[in-house]
């Protein structure tokens, strides 16, 4: 019984880290139930066993793993960085890494949720909601501990957020990285500033 449990389990979650995958590449709309399960070689049949919601069910999930993903990358990087602008390179430049690396390919796995699905979807448009707002929050929280005053922090972590996003996008239809660099640059500027004058 144990190792049909595990099993089950197991197919669960190479379920989500499917669709996760292929969202990135091809869209929420543009992912299929079967590509889901082809590429996570689960049973045929698991899908609505594991997801009785369906897709919209299944994106839930991508959605809760990827903030959760995101947000235990942030305190890796608060723990293993020392100012602000460091953290905010290294936040970023993971990003940058994974989509260069991608081939230009993979994207953000929730921005074609929130813009194929939202607000049709009452369900994903909370749980993505709550994912950026939960992002957001603890990016201004780790900025601050780094020296950001707390009056700039929201705002600093909402332009993070947002930069993040944009770049993504521009560097897949540029095929280069030179916008998440310039992200970068800018957000440090804007960080050293913030900290100097906070002194």
């Amino acid at each position: 019984m144990m190792g049909v449990m595990v099993q089950r389990s197991d197919s669960r979650d190479r379920m989500i880290t499917a669709a996760r995958r292929l969202f990135r590449e091809h869209g929420y709309m543009g992912t299929a139930l079967s590509d889901v399960i082809s590429e996570s070689a689960a049973p045929r049949g698991s899908m609505y066993f594991h997801f009785p919601g369906g897709k919209e069910e299944l994106a839930s999930e991508v959605a809760l793993v990827h903030a959760a993903d995101a947000m235990a990358h942030i305190n890796r990087v608060a723990g293993s960085t020392e100012t602000a602008s460091d953290f905010i390179a290294a936040f970023l430049g993971r990003f940058r890494d994974e989509i260069v690396s991608s081939g230009y390919r993979e994207g953000c796995a929730v921005a074609p949720i929130i813009i194929e699905s939202t607000p049709a979807s009452a369900q994903l448009s909370d749980v993505t909601r709550r994912g950026f707002e939960d992002l957001i929050a603890t990016l201004a929280a780790r900025l601050e501990e780094k020296g950001i005053p707390h009056r700039l922090s929201a705002s600093m972590a909402t332009n993070i957020a947002t930069s993040m996003e944009g770049a993504l996008i521009m560097c897949r239809v540029l095929r280069s990285p030179a916008p998440f660099d310039s992200a970068i640059d800018a957000l440090r500027a804007s960080a050293e500033s913030a900290v100097a004058t906070a002194r």
